[in-house]
């Protein structure tokens, strides 16, 4: 079965969610078919989703989180192949703190303590897969232009140009591909 008869058949009919997201979902996994990867240990980050399940289906070993994805991962190191941060990012804020300069701003503190702990996991030629709305879209430029609210969905905290992904990627360790 393919992933789009599956995404279909197993996901879409659980909600507006997964008919919201459909469309980059496949676009995840035409990613992941193509880097040609076999059977591993794959991370879906903010809970199982239909790539990793799929994965699963094709004899990878899956695993979830149910932790602050701001703090420690209840992984070693090094023993995950590819983590999926699939519609993540843009929802985590910034580690707790009282200091003034950290309420100020978006400071990219819970981000960056996510990055680096799921590098920390990855294995040496492991990968992350991240996916999040576009901050520098056309869509949202016609939202700037309008005067509409910025953000894709008022439920996310931040969201990223690609630049702001180099930046934040850079410090925790990690080399960015776009794709």
């Amino acid at each position: 079965m393919t992933f789009e008869l599956y995404c279909d058949i197993e996901w879409v009919q659980r909600g507006a969610y997964f008919v919201h997201h459909r469309r980059r979902f496949v676009q995840t996994w035409n990613t992941v078919a193509g880097l040609g990867l076999s059977t591993g240990v794959v991370l879906d980050a903010g809970g199982v989703g239909p790539v990793a399940t799929y994965l699963g289906s094709m004899g990878w070993e899956v695993r979830g989180t149910e932790v602050d994805l701001r703090g420690p991962l209840p992984f070693p190191d090094q023993c995950i192949d590819l983590v999926l941060c699939t519609e993540v990012i843009e929802h985590i804020k910034d580690v707790d703190s009282s200091e003034l300069r950290d309420l100020e701003a978006f400071n990219y503190s819970g981000v960056e303590s996510m990055l680096c702990e799921m590098r920390r996991t990855l294995r040496p030629e492991g990968l992350l897969l991240v996916t999040t709305p576009n901050a520098a879209s056309m869509h949202m430029l016609a939202k700037w232009i309008y005067g509409q609210l910025l953000l894709a969905d008022p439920q996310h905290v931040r969201e990223f140009t690609l630049a702001d992904l180099d930046r934040v990627a850079l410090k925790c360790g990690l080399r960015t591909v776009w794709s």
